[in-house]
């Protein structure tokens, strides 16, 4: 079958018209290619933006839930440390009751002691000195008088040496309950 001129025509009308549709599909699908790349370009370095924000965020919970660990860690050894501190001082407040016990159960021994039984005899060779005096005015009672201290001079020597003897007392005692403890 042979075409004509006017067929051909027609036949190159209709394929140039649908050449030009099928290019203008073309144009139109490679401007929606473009449009959709550079969307998807845009979407590609947001979602690497917001890996390495996530990443960030990820070591910055990361160190503080170290620091978290280390501070409860730190107030467990603290809280820890308290506690034995309280019971050293309870054992310190114990052993301190004990050394006063047991200097008021040997008081009896101590020079503190010797000294205060002293004062009361002094007082009363005193008391037998000024009854003598009054009975004998004329009596020389001065050598007899300088042998003893007067009671307010004696009264406070005394309280001197039973605070300093109970000092020296308790710091003997402590020190031989620090000995014991930590050697």
């Amino acid at each position: 079958m042979r075409m004509t001129y006017k067929q051909l025509q027609a036949n190159l009308r209709e394929s140039d018209s649908n050449v030009l549709q099928l290019t203008k599909q073309l144009d139109n699908a490679n401007a929606v290619q473009k449009v959709a790349t550079e969307a998807l370009e845009a979407a590609n370095i947001e979602k690497s933006r917001l890996q390495s924000e996530s990443e960030s965020c990820e070591l910055e919970f990361q160190r503080l839930r170290r620091e978290l660990e280390v501070s409860e860690k730190g107030r467990t050894e603290a809280e820890a440390e308290v506690t034995r501190l309280l019971g050293e001082k309870k054992e310190m407040e114990t052993k301190l009751d004990n050394v006063q016990a047991d200097f008021i159960e040997n008081f009896h021994n101590t020079e503190a002691y010797t000294n205060f039984s002293n004062y009361f005899a002094r007082v009363g060779h005193q008391e037998v000195l000024a009854a003598l005096r009054a009975e004998c005015p004329d009596l020389n009672l001065g050598p007899l008088g300088d042998r003893f201290l007067p009671p307010r001079l004696m009264r406070k020597m005394v309280v001197r040496l039973l605070c300093s003897s109970l000092e020296a007392y308790c710091i003997e005692s402590c020190n031989d309950l620090f000995i014991i403890n930590y050697n």
